[in-house]
């Protein structure tokens, strides 16, 4: 899929490459975020395999930088399967150094804007743990309708998580 770069008055949404590896493992071992992944790189190796991976997928996968530094992440994942092509999945991680500063709710809401009006999706779906009212809040500012529970929808560690399903339709 062709990267593009987004560029807003506030941040700027570029293509996530090789050379944010670091940048990517730091977000990922932040002990708040952590609880909220279902799988952590351990060392740089593995975050350039994950980030190697993801490139190849159908997806549009960006660096959130603020002020010139990368300051977190958003995904927004594409569906192959021609029943669901209208829809994609959305998600984000903001490193600590820069949360609470509305990135999160202003990217989803110019990748859920772009995903809408420049790829014609008609739903774009959020998860997020139950315990994770951070997000739920982004979800929520970003325009997103709370649909439900999925009870014990994942295995982590042996413990079975709820997650939150949102969803923004045009």
């Amino acid at each position: 899929m062709r990267q593009v770069t987004i560029r807003t008055k506030d941040f700027v949404l570029r293509p996530r490459t090789l050379k944010d590896a670091q940048f990517y493992l730091d977000c990922h071992k932040d002990k708040e975020a952590k609880k909220n992944f279902m799988s952590v790189p351990k060392n740089l190796k593995e975050a350039r395999k994950e980030i190697s991976e993801g490139m190849k997928k159908k997806s549009l996968r960006f660096v959130i930088e603020y002020k010139e530094k990368p300051a977190g992440f958003i995904t927004l994942e594409l569906n192959d399967n021609p029943r669901y092509k209208h829809s994609a999945i959305i998600g984000y991680a903001i490193h600590s150094m820069f949360r609470g500063k509305g990135l999160a709710t202003k990217a989803t809401k110019v990748l859920s804007d772009y995903g809408f009006n420049k790829l014609k999706l008609i739903r774009i779906t959020g998860w997020c743990r139950t315990f994770n009212k951070a997000s739920a809040k982004v979800l929520k500012k970003a325009g997103f309708k709370f649909e439900g529970i999925l009870r014990k929808n994942k295995c982590k560690d042996g413990k079975y998580l709820d997650d939150m399903i949102w969803a923004k339709v045009k």
